[in-house]
């Protein structure tokens, strides 16, 4: 095993990670796949304390979180419901609890989620212990990101050589950016092609970002014209919440069904493609398409404990065995 690149390292954001970090991930990722199946025990963090603070609701990151420190042998303290539960609701600023955190907890690494796009820089800036970004406003969700690459590695069997098709909300949608953004920083001659309303689809800005990555990027706006070449149909749902915070749910309303991957359209996906999901799921993936033999999105939450594990036993420790 090569040196650890992650130890003692904050993690909010995809932009300083190299293809040689990555593949280590992945290799521990794939370790801790074995340890899960095996039901083997592995504690090399039981010294460790985790705190886990969630200013915005989640099912499968937090659990993965929560899971995958516990079962690396960690105590945990974990909160959801930040933003109503916690000394946010009289004012105090995110620095002043990342800190107060620490002390009260003794927590080794900090993990947060928090719907302020420059949320987890600010919590970097003033923790005393490693950061992890769970999901940062609009912008970032970067252990999601490596989740998605390593379902992608472990399903297609490659990073390189991709076709990936990325359906939904890409305005509002964090999921979409991050993995993009991994892809132009460690693959080679990937192309991703975003499907979009055009209310929702990748800004100019974003899209000159990801080519001077030496992604190719194209938009489409006809999900059935885009499917037959696709090594992976990446869905995602039209977000209401963001629609909700800005005072635009007829809008949502108008687009939450712009895309739905029906079963019928799946079929027209080549046999060895696959289809990803980060969920939730609304009516852009029908429940029906779960027996499709190319649906991996339960399968990817599996990536996202083993690679959430890997990620913690690597930041808090110099040397993994």
């Amino acid at each position: 095993m090569s040196s650890n690149p992650f130890y003692k390292k904050h993690y909010t954001t995809v932009d300083n990670l190299t293809r040689a970090n990555v593949m280590y991930l992945m290799q521990r990722a794939d370790f801790m796949l074995d340890v899960i199946s095996n039901k083997s025990e592995h504690i090399p963090l039981k010294n460790k304390h985790a705190a886990i603070l969630f200013y915005q609701p989640s099912t499968r990151t937090y659990t993965s979180f929560h899971a995958a420190a516990c079962r690396l042998g960690m105590t945990v303290t974990g909160i959801q419901g930040m933003s109503a539960y916690s000394s946010a609701v009289k004012g105090e600023t995110l620095a002043d609890t990342i800190k107060t955190v620490y002390q009260t907890t003794g927590a080794d690494v900090i993990v947060l989620r928090h719907p302020d796009d420059d949320s987890s820089k600010t919590a970097a800036k003033n923790s005393y212990v490693p950061v992890i970004n769970a999901g940062s406003g609009k912008r970032e969700h970067p252990t999601q990101a490596l989740l998605d690459l390593h379902t992608i590695y472990k399903n297609v069997g490659r990073i390189d050589n991709l076709n990936i098709v990325m359906v939904g909300d890409h305005l509002f949608g964090r999921t979409t950016k991050s993995l993009a953004k991994l892809l132009g920083l460690v693959g080679e001659n990937v192309k991703v092609t975003f499907v979009a309303p055009k209310e929702l689809q990748v800004v100019e800005e974003f899209i000159g970002e990801l080519a001077q990555m030496g992604l190719a990027v194209e938009l489409a706006y006809d999900l059935g014209t885009v499917l037959d070449c696709a090594d992976v149909v990446y869905m995602t749902r039209v977000q209401k919440e963001w629609f909700e915070d800005a005072g635009r749910l007829e809008d949502y309303k108008r687009l939450k069904d712009s895309f739905i991957l029906t079963p019928m359209l799946a079929e027209e996906m080549k046999p060895e493609s696959i289809i990803m999901h980060p969920l939730p799921r609304t009516d852009e993936l029908p429940p029906e398409v779960d027996t499709n033999p190319r649906a991996r999105y339960f399968k990817q939450m599996r990536s996202g404990l083993a690679l959430r594990m890997a990620l913690l036993e690597s930041i808090l420790l110099a040397e993994v065995v």
